[in-house]
């Protein structure tokens, strides 16, 4: 597996920045009421989760 292009930006940058600033608000959204009973922990958590499932989605829908 190519782990440099796994964890490096995409080219062009702004469409990256866009799919994964959408990816991480519907998650962030979709998860409210999992995260926001748990406090900051479970917050910080999900934050965390989202933005690596982002990067990856982004990454898999610029590379077709």
């Amino acid at each position: 597996m190519d782990w440099k292009w796994l964890l490096t930006a995409s080219e062009p940058r702004p469409r990256y920045v866009l799919l994964v600033v959408i990816g991480v608000v519907l998650m962030m959204t979709l998860t409210y009421p999992i995260w926001q009973p748990g406090g900051r922990g479970m917050a910080v958590f999900v934050a965390v989760a989202s933005v690596i499932l982002s990067h990856l989605s982004a990454k898999f829908v610029m590379r077709r």
